[in-house]
């Protein structure tokens, strides 16, 4: 957003110096990402008048005699708006331009030409480069040198936050200023002189959600021409090519006031006008001269015609060429509307199609501008041309009200850590245009309508922080704000990092994968089917959620074949039925890799290690029990307890995924977060001697360890302390199908040193429950 500052001075003529603008101008948060400098036309470049224009024969240059003062000169021009009854900027023999070209008076085609007919980005003030800079005739008496009238400017282009739609206007920035500043803001004029209209248009707007407000104005009488030097100045200052008196009003009404306008050649629009959607396949022509499909989704300007309606323009948008402004125009309807932000927005990217109206729109235009912007439109019209203005206001959808907003001074200073005083803060509000009620706190807050940011509490106060200073906010941290609904709200996100660190500890590389995947690549890894699609994917081949965190781990350790050591884990979003957060971990090869002895820490017993020790960290307990998952092998595949409470799955991966991928033998766990806690109490270090007790059981083949081991849990006691598998034998003298666990049992009294009676006793009930469950004992 361009803003020169001398257009600044119109509404604050108390506007301190550039440089003091830039500081305060920061401190608001228009951050001014560069200031430019623009100098005033160079010495030598006068006005000239066109008093006659004819061709040079075979060429596509014209002979322009041009009133320059005291004399008539000659100049050749292949300019395409060359033409007689304009004015221009003329370089004189000596004058020398911008990009350092020095005039001299030389022969073209046989025609002298005593200077130079300038376009913008020749004189230094645009960068339009394919015609003249086109002037009024009598704009100035010939001969006058430019740099009079066309001072040094000062720019400053701001990089602003989407959020502060108001600020894209000159009168945005100023009212800021004079907020921050306490200056008196001088508002543009918008006095007109009207006249009894003989034809208008009738205006229906069939889509309100889409158009909430149109309003249409009249304007006769005209002569379509170049605006006067000053607007033009200005519209080249802030970077807007000059095109003709009425389109220039539009924009400098624009960039004034932050309210796109659109004017419409009444003759072509006058059966009326129907705001609609657009059908499915209908075509316009734009301005830029492009043909563009439309959708039902696009919102559009049309006129009425003996067999229906024809778009006039993509609302919010462009305009089309069928209505366009021309030098024959002689009447014209203006539009000043106010159009749903979301449908602009997805019309102007569906298009490829970004004007500074769809600019101004998407980001939120005043509802109630419309009325404002259109008598300033038809003021400056008035003032260049002397048309006359109709009396006759079309509005449909009329003026918004304002929302209330509550506001209490004493939260403002606890969240900025301030001391401001309540009249302080309520006057600084009131600079910026909100009206405020109330005796006491909470007071009700009504922001202005073209400030569409302000629509909370914590709003209002970012406000007062700005407009009272946020050097008063004290640089040291504030304390938290004990709240419900703010205790304990870092408590996941330490858990989560918890978890992290552990698995960066045992050795795991952490990755984080896009999380659309593709369906079929899904399907491929027997994940979940995917539940939510994107409908426009850039990629095609990610355009579902994914259901499970390991297919995007197994991309990771095909993509880094070359390393032995691929221990990869991730912490993110899977997106099931309702969403939810995982930890997975893939290993593809040797746990470890040592120049100095061979790899360790393979398979399934690696993997198992790696969750074993995560648990041992968290202080958490552990235990696999056999049980088939999709994405698993079939004999190596086991639900995950964390706690007692199943968490998720841990195995090898299915032997047709590794194929299909190319991958070797993977190992893989993922867990649904968060993990179950267990109360952990401190505990003093034992201070008497364990009881140590073996115990071996015979169990057909197919019976898990977790089951034996569960057993001998429930019937130990209160003393048993420990129960360790260390062995398993298959073999003679045991039967065919059947294998022996053999077990580490240790007991242990907190207060004293228990007796063998006691221990026999505990290993009794255990011996029996075993036999009973129809176990044996091996000797």
């Amino acid at each position: 957003m361009n803003v020169p500052y001398s257009w600044l001075r119109e509404f604050l003529p108390d506007l301190p110096g550039p440089e003091a603008v830039r500081e305060v101008l920061d401190a608001l948060g228009l951050a001014v990402e560069e200031v430019h400098r623009l100098p005033p036309p160079p010495e030598g470049v006068v006005f000239g008048r066109v008093l006659k224009a004819e061709e040079v024969p075979g060429t596509e240059l014209k002979k322009l005699e041009v009133d320059v003062g005291r004399e008539v000169v000659t100049l050749v021009s292949g300019a395409p708006n060359a033409r007689a009854g304009i004015g221009l900027a003329v370089a004189r023999p000596g004058a020398v331009l911008p990009d350092g070209t020095e005039i001299t008076a030389r022969e073209i085609r046989g025609v002298a030409s005593e200077g130079m007919a300038l376009s913008p980005a020749e004189l230094g003030v645009g960068e339009y480069a394919g015609g003249l800079l086109e002037l009024p005739a009598d704009a100035l008496e010939p001969g006058r040198e430019l740099a009079e009238v066309w001072p040094a400017e000062v720019v400053f282009e701001l990089e602003l936050t989407p959020n502060r739609a108001d600020a894209f206007s000159v009168l945005g920035v100023a009212r800021d200023l004079a907020a921050k500043l306490e200056l008196e803001l001088v508002e543009p004029s918008t006095e007109i002189e009207e006249s009894p209209v003989a034809r208008f248009v009738t205006v229906e707007v069939a889509d309100p959600e889409g158009c909430d407000r149109y309003l249409a104005r009249y304007a006769g009488g005209l002569e379509i021409g170049p605006s006067p030097l000053e607007a033009q100045r200005k519209l080249l200052a802030v970077g807007l090519r000059p095109i003709n008196n009425v389109v220039d009003a539009t924009n400098y009404t624009m960039w004034e006031l932050g309210s796109p306008l659109h004017a419409f050649d009444l003759e072509e629009v006058k059966e009326g006008i129907v705001v609609r959607r657009a059908k499915a396949g209908e075509k316009i022509v734009t301005l830029d001269g492009e043909e563009r499909r439309l959708t039902p989704e696009d919102l559009v300007i049309a006129r009425k015609t003996g067999s229906g309606t024809e778009p006039v323009a993509v609302a919010g948008v462009m305009g089309a060429a069928n209505s366009e402004v021309t030098e024959k125009t002689r009447e014209v309807v203006l539009e000043a509307a106010h159009f749903d932000p979301v449908r602009v927005r997805l019309t102007a990217r569906r298009l490829g199609l970004s004007t500074d109206s769809s600019y101004r729109f998407e980001r939120g235009v005043d509802p109630n501008l419309p009325p404002r912007a259109a008598a300033r439109f038809l003021h400056l019209l008035q003032r260049w041309t002397g048309c006359a203005v109709g009396d006759v206001v079309v509005d449909v959808g009329g003026d918004k009200p304002r929302r209330g907003v509550p506001f209490r001074p004493s939260y403002a200073n606890r969240l900025l850590g301030t001391a401001f005083d309540t009249e302080s803060q309520l006057a600084a509000l009131a600079r910026l245009g909100c009206e405020v009620a109330g005796g006491e706190e909470p007071y009700t807050v009504r922001p202005p309508t073209w400030r569409v940011d302000l629509n909370i509490e914590e709003d209002l106060v970012e406000e007062v922080g700005r407009i009272l200073g946020y050097e008063h906010v004290p640089t040291e941290p504030l304390a938290l704000i004990p709240a419900p609904d703010n205790l304990n709200a870092e408590e996941p996100y330490r858990r989560e990092e918890a978890l992290r660190r552990a698995m960066r500890g045992l050795g795991g590389w952490e990755v984080i994968n896009y999380t659309w995947q593709s369906p079929a690549y899904l399907s491929l890894t027997r994940a979940p089917e995917p539940r939510r699609f994107l409908k426009n994917p850039m990629d095609q081949s990610k355009n579902a959620l994914r259901t499970a965190l390991y297919p995007g781990l197994l991309e990771n350790l095909a993509a880094n074949r070359e390393e032995r050591h691929r221990f990869f884990f991730e912490l993110g979003h899977v997106f099931l039925d309702v969403e939810e957060t995982r930890l997975a971990a893939v290993l593809g090869g040797p746990l470890v890799e040592a120049t100095w002895q061979p790899a360790y820490g393979e398979g399934y017993p690696a993997v198992k290690g790696l969750l074993e020790a995560l648990a041992a960290r968290a202080g958490a307990r552990v235990e696999v029990r056999p049980q088939p998952h999709q994405p698993l092998h079939p004999g190596v595949s086991g639900t995950v307890f964390w706690n007692d409470e199943p968490r998720g799955f841990i195995g090898r991966l299915h032997p047709e995924v590794e194929e299909a991928l190319e991958l070797g033998p993977v190992y893989l766990f993922e867990l649904v977060l968060p993990l179950p806690e267990a109360a952990r109490e401190f505990r003093d270090l034992p201070k008497f001697p364990p009881a140590r007790r073996d115990l071996a059981v015979v169990v057909p083949e197919d019976v898990p360890h977790v089951e034996v081991l569960d057993l001998v849990r429930r019937f130990g006691g209160p003393y048993l302390e420990a129960a360790e598998l260390f062995d398993v034998y298959r073999g003679r003298p045991l039967a065919e199908g059947q294998k022996s666990l053999a077990y580490h049992l240790t007991f242990r009294h907190p207060e004293r040193t228990l007796t063998d009676a006691e221990v026999d006793e505990e290993m009794g009930r255990i011996v029996t429950a075993v036999l009973e469950a129809g176990y044996k004992i091996r000797e």
